[in-house]
């Protein structure tokens, strides 16, 4: 009984203290529980910082790239100016320039090692060495800007200097970029989170285009040469080069170089020339898309890569012509000559292959003509290679006007067009380059087709107004000796 009473005592002072100290009661109830639930959050969080800080690593790392490459890009274009300040020797520009130049360069080197933390030990020692090519360049300016006030100064020692700064920029950039690269590439080997990792490919997909740009340079660096010719083709690369040329997703500047790389393989002066294995299966998808680019590309440089896988390609196949004739090349041609994206001569020389070959084609010259193809023929015709300086533009102007002379020939198949041609005044300008040497830069396939044409034209329709000794000496003797007229007298006729 005494026993009972003591426990019953027992019993209400721990409920009388547990009433007292609740707080203490409950940690000691929760305990176990709470340690859970610690465990479980800190878990939680655990995974979640841990992707935050690799995505935020991989954000970081694109951050930096696109400061050095933007940067870079704005470096150079003053590095361009000035190179031209100092060929005009313009020292008080060139001192102001060389300023912000420099001061622009310790800017991006600031930049790199604030977004890049503990930068290789190459790197800063690249940083380095920049930085003392800057100081000589401030220097050698600095003289020059002195020499200019009392006598003429000598601007080849900033021009080397500029340049030595100018390499080692670039060997910088080149550095900054491959480290910060690796380190995308590093994420991506050691990520097995799925958010790290579509961060870094998400990055990588950013720059495919740019990626699909720089492989498609390459391959028309290489594919001048036959063995990787036939590794392309081995390789699928007609199907590659299809794709990327046919999706509208593409930029320009990428299909502009696939273009290039179609002209390149097609070439006729390539050596061991061949058609690629699927080139006539989609023959029709490239003609169409290249065409396309002619059509509304804005950039000469697209026009004439796209027109002279075209003009290559007219040699292959006569079908060619007749699908370019059923996309309407004619007209998209013509009026591009008529405007000023196909200025250049070298674009003239691949419109005027094109139009040559296509006028070939019986279906084709009707069409042709009717889009105004012998006007642009003639336009062509009165090229002249006296309005040019080059090697490169002269050679071009004799092409252009050599095959606007076949074209037209070509023309007078058609009894109608070879009057148009008469009526058009064209006839005065084929005798002149058959007559006058400098007109035509000496070029006896120029002289040749000239003289076919003139023959030609009378065949058809009698040239009444000819000059007696331009019928006697052109048109009357067999073509060789009419050639030989030509070539071995000095005296101009015209």
């Amino acid at each position: 009984m005494l026993r009972h009473t003591k426990t019953k005592a027992s019993s209400v002072t721990w409920l009388r203290k547990r009433r007292e100290d609740p707080v203490q009661q409950w940690l000691v109830d929760i305990r176990w529980a709470s340690e859970m639930e610690c465990m479980n959050i800190l878990q939680g969080k655990s995974i979640v910082q841990s992707v935050e800080k690799s995505a935020f690593h991989t954000s970081h790392i694109k951050g930096a790239i696109d400061v050095v490459k933007n940067e870079s890009n704005d470096i150079s274009g003053e590095f361009s100016v000035l190179f031209k300040l100092v060929e005009a020797e313009n020292w008080s520009a060139v001192q102001t320039f060389t300023i912000q130049l420099t001061c622009h360069v310790r800017g991006l080197i600031q930049d790199c090692n604030q977004t890049t933390p503990n930068p290789p030990l190459h790197i800063l020692e690249q940083q380095e060495v920049v930085m003392g090519e800057c100081a000589k360049l401030a220097q050698q300016v600095e003289s020059a800007f002195i020499d200019s006030e009392s006598q003429c100064p000598s601007k080849i020692p900033v021009i080397n200097q500029l340049t030595f700064l100018g390499q080692s920029f670039s060997r910088l950039v080149d550095l900054c970029l491959g480290y910060l690269v690796q380190k995308i590439v590093d994420i991506l080997d050691e990520a097995n989170d799925p958010m790290v990792l579509s961060q870094a490919i998400g990055f990588v997909l950013l720059h495919t285009h740019r990626e699909a740009e720089i492989l498609t340079q390459s391959l028309a660096t290489i594919s001048c040469v036959t063995e990787s010719l036939f590794e392309i083709e081995k390789e699928g690369g007609m199907w590659c080069l299809l794709d990327l040329l046919s999706d509208p997703e593409v930029r320009e500047s990428v299909r502009g170089e696939v273009a290039g790389v179609i002209a390149q393989v097609t070439s006729p002066c390539l050596e061991n020339a061949h058609q690629m294995s699927g080139m006539m299966d989609n023959m029709e998808d490239l003609l169409v898309n290249l065409l396309g680019l002619c059509s509304s590309t804005k950039i000469e440089e697209i026009f004439l890569l796209s027109s002279a896988a075209i003009a290559n390609m007219t040699f292959m196949d006569s079908s060619t012509c007749e699908i370019l004739q059923k996309i309407q090349a004619p007209r998209i041609l013509c009026s591009s000559c008529q405007s000023n994206i196909a200025k250049s001569l070298f674009s003239k020389d691949q419109v005027a292959t094109i139009l040559a070959n296509m006028v070939a084609v019986d279906v084709c010259r009707q069409d042709v003509v009717s889009n105004g193809g012998i006007d642009i023929c003639l336009e062509l015709l009165h090229e002249s290679p006296l309005d040019y300086k080059t090697p490169a533009e002269i050679a071009a102007c004799e092409r252009v006007q050599q095959k606007a002379a076949i074209a037209l020939t070509r023309m007078c198949r058609d009894e109608s067009n070879a009057a148009t041609i008469v009526k058009a005044k064209g006839v005065p300008r084929l005798i002149k380059l058959c007559r006058d040497k400098q007109e035509r830069s000496n070029s006896d396939a120029v002289l040749v087709a000239c003289l076919a044409a003139l023959r030609k034209i009378n065949s058809l329709n009698k040239l009444e107004d000819l000059s007696a000794i331009d019928n006697q000496q052109l048109i009357q003797p067999k073509l060789m000796d009419s050639f030989l007229i030509c070539t071995n007298t000095d005296e101009n006729f015209v």
